[in-house]
């Protein structure tokens, strides 16, 4: 209870003062007591109470009540009371429009705009009987409402929505940054704007307010509604700095208008311009988030794809391995043993059959995971896919270049990354053996921010147009992109009349 009332005497103080000096500005903006009421002060009112606990809500209305009243007995104004009847009727539509105001921003923007139109309405009824500039009173109402209250939902946003480091000493290692730039930009254009408002000459002083949404549109491209909040803001500022060089007594209904129906258009516009932005902004980091989910979903599989080949590699080399070796065993021993010529034939028939299976069996073993890339590394499984595909016999030069930042750079590559390049190396090379027709091949390795690899022959390349009618090319182009990388390949087909040929196949993988 102790804490309650503290809390309450300290927020019926801050509110009163708050309350207090955004009236004496409103109504230096618009020349009449009552109406400075209805402008930035109801507006200040309706945004704290709908970010504030209801126990809260009774020493809100009562620094309001207070104030009014006092300022009614002080300038002997009676008809003010009225206002005290907008400000009670607000009440209870106040209660109601706090049960649905939550959720996303998105909802609490709508219930925002609900309860500002209502509330403005309920203002002019108030004020009807004794204010012919209904029209003005509504105006005042709206533009005070919509420039502060979300206004005051940023604020609440930034200091309760948002997640803050706690004072260790930990935080001092938190290096602050000041982006100077952005500020010396939106300073300059806030000074030069103040400037334009007061200083333009008569004939193009219709044309000031449209330099207000400058700083709106910049601010609400960088920031979303936030920025355009923050820029609406200045721009009320600009437009009162405006008011400084020009007598009160000169300023007309007329041109008040003008100037709230300026204010809040580009306030609006400022809002939902930055809504959009905002918007785009997280459908963009939705779908970078679901990209990022579908990398890793495919790196995973393809994880778990070589996961199966290393178990059937293990299940066939310690199963059947074991197995043919037993057959040879006795084949053999039925060669010493019998000496009748058909099982001599017998044995010879199955050592023969027991090492074309284990050839085949060896073949499978190496397709299916190569074990030298587990025993010694990618590089070492390069040089050895190329003895084994013994292009020397087929009268095919393949040269090999490495270029690496660190020694250890190709040992640091996760176990999907050196899989992968090896089976797009062994793909590529198949098929340069195959269809290429070249003497020629050269690999060139380079690992250091991202992984690029090229394989490059001079055979007689292909048309552009059969690229990807393959599988062999398909599936290295998926690999590669489920991994995050890019693949392309360039193919000149070879003329009669033309020597140049060849064919380029280029992979950017990042480094996992």
């Amino acid at each position: 209870m102790r804490q309650y009332l503290i809390n309450s005497f300290c927020g019926w103080l801050l509110f009163s003062c708050w309350w207090f000096c955004l009236w004496v500005i409103a109504y230096y903006f618009v020349n009449d007591s009552e109406l400075a009421i209805l402008f930035f002060p109801f507006a200040l009112r309706l945004g704290i109470v709908l970010h504030t606990p209801k126990r809260y809500w009774t020493t809100i209305y009562s620094a309001e009540w207070g104030l009014t009243i006092c300022l009614t007995i002080l300038m002997g104004q009676q008809q003010w009371l009225t206002v005290l009847t907008a400000s009670m009727a607000s009440f209870p539509l106040v209660w109601f429009a706090s049960r649905y105001y939550c959720g996303n921003q998105w909802q609490r923007f709508a219930v925002m705009a609900g309860i500002i139109l209502t509330t403005s309405m309920i203002n002019v009824v108030a004020i009807s009987n004794h204010n012919s500039a209904l029209n003005i009173a509504f105006l005042v109402s709206l533009t005070g409402g919509v420039m502060l209250v979300p206004l005051c939902y940023l604020v609440w946003h930034y200091l309760f929505q948002n997640i803050w480091f706690p004072l260790t000493a930990n935080l001092v290692s938190h290096r602050i940054q000041f982006h100077l730039k952005h500020i010396i930009l939106y300073s300059s254009l806030f000074i030069i704007n103040i400037f334009l408002q007061v200083g333009l000459p008569n004939e193009l002083r219709y044309f000031a307010p449209f330099c207000l949404a400058i700083p709106i549109i910049l601010l609400a491209f960088r920031y979303g509604w936030q920025g355009a909040v923050v820029g609406t803001l200045l721009n009320s500022i600009a437009l009162i700095a405006a008011r400084n060089g020009v007598s009160n007594n000169g300023i007309s209904n007329i041109e008040i208008t003008d100037l709230l129906l300026s204010l809040l258009a580009q306030t609006l516009t400022g809002i939902m311009l930055g809504m959009a932005v905002q918007r785009q902004r997280d459908l963009n980091a939705q779908l970078k988030r679901q990209l990022h989910c579908n990398h890793s979903l495919s790196r995973q599989l393809v994880k778990a794809e070589e996961s199966v080949r290393r178990e059937i590699a293990r299940e066939l080399h310690d199963e059947i391995g074991q197995n043919i070796t037993a057959i040879r065993t006795q084949a053999n021993i039925i060669q010493r043993v019998e000496v009748a010529p058909i099982s001599a034939n017998c044995a010879k028939t199955i050592e023969s059959l027991s090492l074309n299976v284990y050839d085949t069996t060896k073949g499978l073993l190496s397709r299916l995971r190569p074990k030298i890339l587990d025993d010694l590394g990618l590089k070492e499984a390069i040089e050895q896919l190329l003895r084994d595909m013994e292009f020397a016999s087929h009268g095919i030069l393949v040269d090999v270049y490495w270029e690496t930042d660190s020694a250890m750079a190709i040992a640091q590559l996760s176990d999907t990354t050196q899989i992968t390049l090896y089976r797009l190396c062994q793909e590529a090379l198949n098929n340069a053996m195959k269809y290429s027709q070249a003497d020629r091949i050269e690999l060139h390795f380079s690992i250091n921010g991202m992984i690029h690899v090229l394989i490059r022959d001079n055979g007689i390349g292909c048309k552009s147009e059969d690229h990807m009618k393959g599988f062999g090319l398909r599936g290295m182009r998926e690999r590669v992109q489920a991994l995050g990388g890019t693949f392309s390949i360039h193919s000149e087909k070879r003329h009669a009349d033309s020597t140049s040929s060849g064919t380029d196949l280029s992979i950017t993988l990042p480094k996992l």
